[in-house]
């Protein structure tokens, strides 16, 4: 063996030596580590839940414990928060006044407040989640301050924390601040609304008049499926927006309903110029047509547009009498009306 060959095989088995020595290291660390935390998160789960069956003149004494555990190390009390967070939001509910006192004799509220104030935005938005999640509902207006923030997550996470806290104010203050540059998805901006813990109607009707069509758009998606009777007034007034989305938000709001008292505008928007909306409204009269819609149907069997063909029939043989009907179109001279009707038939039979 030559002098190189021999001082190549040498690195070479150091270097595998140092790396199986890393992977040994590294392992042991973790198993270790991960031992530690979880003897960790046993001691708070155990002292915590005592904090409930302990006499009055001795809860003090378990906060001390509490203290005691934890101390001023950032890790520890986020495993107390996610320990609190993880009874779920019944019992927070249950036990808000008697976490209250815990959340300031821990110093879990300074810290979360102080928490919102750091460079991180991925702190600021756990900040955010985990005072919402708490019910900590005297921070909303430290939590407002990140309303200028450029972060998207900041936003959704300021946004879903006032709505678990019920700040109403608050949140329509938010929802109509800039919603133009708002770069949430409607699918985030729904599940925020869902999550308010109050009035929807109030939160709604604050909000709606503020918005902008995109934002309308939204706010009708999210409360339609509620059923909230009360704000059909809103729905038929947007039947007749510019915005196709808004008009589609508020035929499918007001199908939501279920009552035929709106099927008169509903079948307005069967003559609308965007297909989109005429098939939206054919298919809420599925749910809320009557014998009146029968005809305005079978005419719109024979529209331009396929899915509209096929909404139409589906609602006209939903609907009591519509059967009858639709054995007209059959045996008339529309092709394409006749073929999405037998189509829909052959589905339902």
């Amino acid at each position: 063996m030559t002098k190189e060959a021999l001082y190549l095989l040498l690195i070479s088995s150091a270097l595998f030596s140092f790396f199986f020595i890393s992977i040994i290291v590294i392992w042991f660390f973790r198993y270790f580590s991960e031992s530690a935390t979880s003897q960790l998160k046993k001691q708070l789960e155990e002292v915590f839940t005592s904090y409930f069956y302990t006499e009055n003149k001795n809860k003090r004494t378990i906060v001390q414990k509490l203290n005691k555990i934890v101390g001023k190390s950032a890790r520890k009390k986020e495993l107390f928060i996610n320990i609190v967070i993880n009874h779920d939001a019944d019992f927070i509910h249950t036990h808000h006044e008697q976490l209250m006192n815990i959340y300031e004799l821990t110093g879990t509220k300074a810290f979360l407040l102080k928490r919102l104030q750091s460079n991180s935005v991925h702190i600021q938005s756990l900040a955010c989640r985990h005072l919402g999640e708490l019910q900590l509902r005297d921070t909303t207006a430290s939590i407002l301050t990140l309303i200028s923030s450029k972060n998207n997550d900041v936003i959704y996470n300021m946004m879903l924390a006032l709505a678990k806290l019920g700040d109403l104010e608050g949140l329509v203050h938010v929802l109509t601040y800039d919603s133009q540059n708002m770069n949430l998805s409607h699918r985030a901006i729904i599940e925020i609304i869902s999550a308010f813990d109050g009035s929807k109607e109030e939160l709604f009707r604050q909000t709606i008049d503020r918005s902008d069509d995109y934002m309308k758009g939204i706010l009708i998606k999210a409360v339609a499926d509620y059923s909230i009777e009360g704000l059909s007034e809103h729905y038929i007034k947007y039947l007749n927006s510019e915005d196709k989305n808004l008009r589609i938000a508020s035929i499918r709001a007001l199908s939501e309903l279920n009552n035929p008292d709106y099927e008169a505008s509903m079948l307005t928007k069967l003559d609308d110029h965007d297909w989109e909306v005429r098939a939206a409204a054919a298919k809420g009269l599925e749910k809320i047509g009557t014998k009146n819609s029968l005809a305005d149907l079978g005419k719109t069997t024979g529209d331009s547009v396929w899915w509209v063909r096929h909404h139409a029939a589906s609602a006209l043989v939903l609907i009591p009498g519509g059967i009858a009907y639709a054995s007209r179109i059959i045996d008339g001279d529309d092709k394409f009306a006749r073929d999405a009707v037998i189509s829909v038939i052959e589905m339902t039979s």
